[in-house]
């Protein structure tokens, strides 16, 4: 087995960890939803530029709606998990390596806002502002643990990128499109092809890697610095 569809199969596992908890009758769901809708509208504000531009759209759809949060994810996860071995047969080992990443990326957000709602629950925080967000957000954060999770945000953007560079594997993806669907697996494959779409529409793949990774990274810096307001507004 290659080096991406082992580190595919080691990313898959901590997401269903991840997941059985999410599930466990004892888990603050309702501190977790909350959260997770409060940090996306943030997100959506922090990006609202780029989002008002048509080649950069898709890409912070992808972004926001496919990498960050979302309990949709566990169907995506069962079913990759089933289709491995028909996967490993038609994509070629970097185009797994990347799909870890992305995993990866999802399974680094949900352990901090685990952390964050269980925080919540504790103190009976029943509603967010600012303030209320930051004070959570540091008690359920650690700075190089944040660090990463930014970095791989980064990282992630430009391995899309090259991915979306190679024709054969663009080709492959789509000629997947048919087998997954009647295999069962379509939204797997969706996720795979809206990911590499949603990249190939960008005008300046720098410019819109660097500005996500200024942003978080600057909003980061400040919320860990106790700053009022972290995100500028």
């Amino acid at each position: 087995m290659g080096t991406g569809a082992d580190r595919l199969y080691e990313m898959l596992a901590w997401n269903h960890r991840l997941a059985g908890k999410i599930d466990g009758e004892d888990f603050p769901q309702h501190a977790f939803k909350q959260l997770q809708r409060w940090q996306q509208n943030r997100l959506a504000r922090t990006f609202d530029d780029l989002t008002q531009q048509d080649a950069y759209r898709p890409a912070i759809n992808f972004f926001l709606t496919e990498l960050y949060g979302g309990l949709d994810f566990r169907q995506r996860d069962q079913q990759m998990s089933k289709v491995m071995p028909v996967m490993k047969r038609f994509l070629p080992d970097k185009v797994l390596l990347v799909m870890s990443e992305a995993f990866e990326l999802q399974a680094v957000s949900l352990e901090f806002d685990m952390e964050m709602a269980g925080y919540m629950e504790r103190l009976d925080i029943q509603n967010l502002d600012m303030d209320r967000y930051c004070e959570v957000y540091r008690a359920g954060s650690d700075k190089s643990g944040r660090e990463r999770q930014i970095l791989l945000i980064r990282k992630l953007g430009y391995d899309l990128d090259r991915l979306v560079n190679k024709p054969l594997v663009n080709t492959l993806v789509r000629l997947l499109r048919g087998p997954a669907h009647a295999a069962g697996f379509g939204k797997l494959q969706e996720f795979l092809e809206s990911g590499l779409g949603s990249f190939r529409a960008l005008d300046d793949v720098r410019q819109f890697n660097e500005t996500i990774y200024q942003r978080e990274w600057d909003s980061m810096q400040k919320l860990f610095a106790g700053e009022v307001l972290p995100f500028g507004f």
